[in-house]
């Protein structure tokens, strides 16, 4: 408690969450990048882009979902579990914030030349 009886609180932004989550996707071996989708809001007239991260609270704890492209090298599964171990580790490190679930979409695959 604060001197004036109250309870002193801290916020923390799900932009703070989602940079987090990045730094932590770009350590894994085998991400070439993040997968980012369009959404149509009228079709023929513009789109927005989707972040490739996506945080949901709930209950004061975090869901988080990311996207991404991998390279034709890459072990997906154990690339996927990598991501989910160091961005719950990352995260709740950081921030205090539990992580009860990480989702990870493979878009994309890039071939590379031998």
């Amino acid at each position: 408690m604060s001197k004036n009886g109250k309870t002193d609180s801290v916020k923390i932004s799900e932009d703070v969450i989602t940079k987090i989550t990045e730094s932590a996707v770009n350590g894994v071996e085998g991400v070439r990048g993040f997968a980012v989708s369009k959404k149509c809001i009228v079709p023929f007239l513009f789109s927005v882009e989707k972040s490739p991260v996506r945080i949901r609270m709930n209950g004061g704890a975090a869901e988080i979902a990311v996207s991404i492209i991998v390279s034709d090298s890459c072990k997906v599964r154990t690339a996927a579990e990598k991501i989910q171990k160091q961005v719950k580790e990352d995260v709740q490190n950081m921030t205090g914030i539990a992580v009860t679930k990480v989702s990870v979409f493979v878009k994309d695959i890039i071939f590379e030349k031998e």
